[in-house]
């Protein structure tokens, strides 16, 4: 019988290998997490930390009974998921940048009386193949005890599960275990996190990703707004002797490029 992975703390767990196509990884809370009230910083956490490795990552709050990503980076719940699947706004429309993470946040929107409605939805799997083939990595954030988990972890290639250290494998990925890819969270206090948020800065000085041009159907242009900062995180001081501020500059251009570059790929998605 399969078995979930050994705890982890956030900055450890890496995201799938790149092969040119992207993945969905529905990012799972337990009970524990949920109720302990970490669960969205946990998956805030993961999404900063796999975008400072070079990958372009987009957040969707797929908890549409309790959103709660909005709130865990400083943004209104406003269009998202819900308007993208069932009124027809673009993924370019309901993408906003996350100012010091470098990914992109799709919130879960207008609220909806049938959640099922959008999982069920053939749009919902179009915009899924739409950015997996643009070579997107989306994390999927669910809460294991919602009535539509179940259903969106049919889109998922790999799970990440949230939880405490001792926390076992929630109903709803029993049939799931082999696409586990890695149990993490917090542990008794704030630590993991801020450890999780210093790997991620550090990281994101040294990666420079590479714009990409791949499409699927175009929609309307938001590069400009894709512009994410990186919180002065790749603008280290001048060295002297060293570059100076030439490398400053060319560390600046380095970093809009990399965010620009997902802001591209997203006019080219659904």
């Amino acid at each position: 019988m399969a078995q979930i992975p050994e705890w982890s703390p956030v900055a450890a767990v890496t995201p799938p290998a790149s092969e040119g196509r992207g993945r969905i990884v529905a990012v799972v809370a337990t009970e524990t997490a949920t109720t302990q009230g970490w669960a969205a910083e946990a998956a805030v956490d993961v999404a900063r930390s796999w975008s400072a490795s070079g990958r372009r990552v987009i957040l969707v709050d797929a908890a549409l009974e309790a959103p709660s990503l909005h709130g865990a980076v400083g943004l209104p719940n406003r269009e998202g998921l819900s308007d993208a699947v069932l009124y027809g706004a673009s993924v370019a429309r309901v993408s906003r940048p996350v100012e010091d993470g470098g990914f992109f946040l799709v919130s879960a929107g207008t609220p909806v009386a049938d959640t099922s409605a959008v999982v069920k939805s053939a749009r919902w799997h179009r915009l899924a193949e739409g950015m997996t083939e643009a070579d997107v990595l989306v994390l999927l954030y669910l809460r294991a005890a919602d009535s539509g988990t179940s259903a969106f972890l049919g889109s998922a290639s790999d799970i990440v599960l949230l939880g405490g250290p001792g926390d076992g494998a929630p109903a709803a990925i029993q049939d799931l275990l082999p696409l586990v890819r890695a149990v993490t969270g917090t542990t008794d206090g704030p630590s993991a996190r801020v450890a999780a948020r210093v790997g991620a800065k550090s990281a994101r000085s040294a990666a420079v990703a590479e714009p990409v041009a791949s499409a699927a159907e175009p929609v309307a242009d938001i590069s400009g707004a894709a512009a994410v900062g990186t919180g002065g995180d790749s603008t280290a001081s001048p060295l002297v002797g060293d570059g100076g501020m030439g490398k400053v500059i060319l560390l600046i251009a380095a970093a809009l490029l990399s965010a620009v570059g997902l802001g591209f790929v997203l006019t080219m998605v659904l």
